[in-house]
This record gives C-alpha cells, structure tokens and sequence, in this order.
C-alpha cells in the first residue's frame, strides 16, 4: 500500500511562524500543485481565529485533489467547528499518558481519557466524515514502558478504530525516539495492531525526518511533514527529506511530484523569507562544490560527489563552483578554455586566485574573479564567471519618496524571479530587498530602479557572499 504524505505546514507549521491569509492561500495552492495528496488545517478558534481565515484557504483547494483534514482537540466543540467546513475529514487529538494526564489534562484518568477519546471518535462519525484520525498525543512515552506500556497503546489503538477512526496517530510528541526506535515502535504497532497508522516526528534531536522515513519503511500508513520542517520548537520532519529519502533511497513511491519539490521550497521562502538552513539538501551549499580534488572530480562526473537524483530533480543537471585557496585548476581549465586558456596557464591562473582568496580571508565574488582575469589580460565575459561560479547576492536598500507606501510595489517585486525576499523596514530605507544579480543589463538593479523611477528616491546596493 502506498504511503499517504500528509503536510501540515499550514498547522503544524502555523506555530513556528503566523502567516497572513494571503500566504497562507498561497502556500496551500504551491502544495496541492506538487501533488500533496492530504493537507491539513486548524480549525478555527474565535476570536483567535476565524471561520473566513480557514474558509478562504479550503476555497483555494477546491479545484485540486487534495484531501483536507481539520485538526482539533478530542472535543465536541472541536468537532461541530470541523464539521461547518466542506472537507473531508477530521483529525482528533488527547494525550492519555500518565505526565500529561496529570499536568495538562487536570487530572483525569486513563479510563476517563480513553473514553473521551472514543467517544469524540463516534461523534465525528456521526458528522459524516470520510476521513477520522484520532491522535494519541505523547504516544512514544507508551514505547518506554516496555511490553506492558506498549500493549496499552495497542490495545487503545484497536479500540479508536473500533469506534470509528479511519487511522490512529502515534506521534512522537517530545522527539525522544531515534532511528532504531521509531522503526522498532512502528513495526511492533504494525504486526500487532489491525487499525491503520499515521507517524509525526519531532525534531528534538534532528532525527524527525529519518525516524518518518524508517516508519514509512515499516509500513505506517500516514507520514506528516512541513515544509523546511516548520512547527512547534524545532518543527517536525520535512517534506523534502522525508519524499525524496523514500522516492530516491528506497524506491517508495508517494504520489508526490519529486521534481516539483525544489520549485515548492523556492516559492516557499520567497513568501515567507524562511530559506534553507545551510545543512539542508536545498540550500544553495547543498549545490556548491568547494574543496579542490571534489571540483576535479565533479567536472567530468557530477554524480561522484552528488546523488544522481538531486542532480536531476533537484539541481537541473548543475552545480555552483567557488574561488577558495582550495581551487581545482580543473575549474579555471573549463571557464577559459575557450579563450585559449590551458595546462600550465590554467595552472598559474588557478595559483593567483587561490593565492588572492587565501589573502582576502574568503572566498572570491564572481566579480572579483573575473576583475583578476581581465587584470590578467583575458577578457572573460561575466555570465562565463557566474555559469562556473554562480551569481552575486546583494541587498538592495530602498528609500521611497515620502508617503509612498511600500506595499504597493512589495507585489511586483515578490514575482520576479531573482527578488528571494522583500521587508519593509523603518528608519533611513523603507524597504530591504535580498536578490541575485545576474550578469546582464537588464539585472534586478536595474529593472528596480527602471520599473519604479517614479517612486524611488534612493537606491543603495550592498554585494554579500
């Protein structure tokens, strides 16, 4: 049975970062168009939240098949809210071990927390709903109380999906499972129990992505995920990790659009200004070769230092370069030697940037190097630096004429293609634009300070490694 994917960026991840409706209604449409089959929503809470809040992102999906799935507490309250929303289904949660029993739940008893449990289980039932997940909240700490904690759990998971529950969540709520454990918590479950499962890991201590891939493994029926893996302290398992590690790795198949997932993060982080960590199999360093025998090794066979399905999905078949003391001759041998530069000359001119970069205490822009080179006598064009080296960030400081307001042009820029995020900011600019410039006339400094003579006063452009 192929494993459901589940993403919860715009639950779970709502309480890592509060998103306006219209970001919001952006991201659900970027993940149904990447082929989430089941993505999930908080209910509203008056006057927190609204009906209109939740309604409006539900209406964006309506025109894809996507399953949408309310979460809420084990409560009728809960459930009668879902149940004003055209979705198709619910998801219930409680936590009944004994810690949270005792200091969220005020005290209440197993039997009384089972009993709720099952009987919100019955009433979303009787709502019609098609899809009913109950959620034993904290379900691992059953794992560390050995077989009998362990047969507790089972015994409730059974007795939720006797009452009427499509799956039951066995989530790791505190993050305190590793690799090895979650698989052996998910295996157990699965041969002992008959009732579907579904898997939320968080990320207390980095392992929430490959404890969601090994349980998947082992036959859970449900994964969650967030985009960059957003949520609660250190969020939960990401989107990328988990479907690319099951898609790539052990050939399981989703149901998500694996080449879609880099355009989905891009998007992503341009609404939201959240970028990839520089560890993350999507962030700019995942793409950079930089020690000296790698890049030799890269030029003639990328996949040597890279997996072949990042190459393809991920990187569009490319990969970026950079100018360190560590630079392979390789490198300058492939960016000049249509300018007839070669052997021992490549060589010399590898030495001289090396030799710089190493005096400069960092690595060299694009625009340094190719400074050097034309220095050097070789009048390397900028896009041949920037296809081997990549482009130049820069931040772009605006100041707007008086009482224009930024928000007005914040739009437009967000849709340009090399704009990677836009704040308005108070004080001497009213704006910070973070953007790649690319090596043409028609780059974002340009186009800015063109598209909006009107409205700009000032522009001060800082260039960042």
């Amino acid at each position: 049975m192929k494993p459901i994917i589940l993403d919860s960026t715009l639950r779970e991840g709502q309480l890592y970062r509060i998103f306006s409706r219209e970001v919001n209604r952006q991201i659900a449409v970027q993940l149904a168009e990447t082929g989430i089959p089941r993505i999930e929503l908080t209910v509203d809470y008056p006057p927190r939240t609204t009906y209109e809040d939740v309604a409006y992102i539900i209406d964006a999906l309506s025109p894809y098949d996507v399953e949408v799935v309310m979460h809420g507490r084990a409560y009728q309250r809960d459930i009668e809210a879902m149940s004003k929303y055209d979705v198709d289904g619910c998801a219930l949660y409680l936590a009944p071990t004994d810690i949270h029993r005792e200091y969220k739940l005020g005290g209440l008893s197993y039997e009384e927390a089972v009993q709720r449990m099952e009987e919100s289980v019955e009433i979303a039932k009787s709502f019609g709903f098609k899809y009913i997940r109950a959620t034993v909240e904290d379900a691992s700490r059953f794992y560390f109380d050995g077989q009998a904690g362990m047969e507790r759990l089972e015994k409730l998971i059974d007795s939720m999906g006797d009452a009427g529950a499509s799956l039951v969540s066995v989530p790791d709520t505190a993050g305190m499972l590793s690799p090895k454990q979650a698989r052996d918590f998910i295996s157990t479950i699965k041969r002992r129990c008959r009732t579907p499962i579904s898997c939320h890991f968080h990320n207390d201590y980095g392992y929430a992505s490959a404890n969601t891939v090994e349980a998947v493994a082992e036959g859970a029926d449900e994964a969650h995920v967030c985009v960059l893996g957003i949520g609660d302290r250190n969020g939960i398992a990401d989107l990328y990790e988990v479907v690319a590690g099951l898609e790539d790795i052990y050939n399981i198949s989703t149901g998500v659009k694996r080449d879609a997932i880099s355009k989905l993060y891009e998007k992503f982080s341009k609404l939201t200004g959240i970028r990839p960590y520089f560890s993350h199999p999507l962030s700019k360093e995942a793409r950079t070769v930089r020690a000296g025998v790698h890049q030799s090794m890269v030029v003639k066979m990328p996949r040597g230092y890279v997996p072949e399905k990042k190459l393809i999905y991920d990187f569009n078949g490319s990969l970026v370069f950079e100018a360190t003391p560590y630079l392979s001759h390789k490198i300058i041998e492939r960016l000049l030697s249509k300018y007839g530069v070669k052997g021992d000359e490549a060589r010399r001119i590898t030495e001289m940037l090396a030799s710089n970069s190493s005096n400069k205490g960092r690595k060299l822009l694009p625009s340094e190097v190719r400074d050097i080179l034309v220095n050097a006598g070789i009048q390397v064009k900028m896009e041949d630096v920037s296809s081997i080296f990549g482009t130049e960030n820069a931040y772009i400081l605006i100041k707007l004429k008086p009482q224009f307001p930024a928000s007005k042009i914040i739009g437009e820029l967000m849709t340009w293609d090399d704009v990677d995020s836009v704040d308005e900011v108070y004080g001497d600019v009213d704006m910070v634009v973070k953007a790649r410039v690319l090596p043409s006339d028609g780059n974002v400094i340009s186009r800015l300070k063109k598209t909006f003579s009107d409205v700009v006063e000032e522009v001060k452009v800082l260039i960042t490694d």
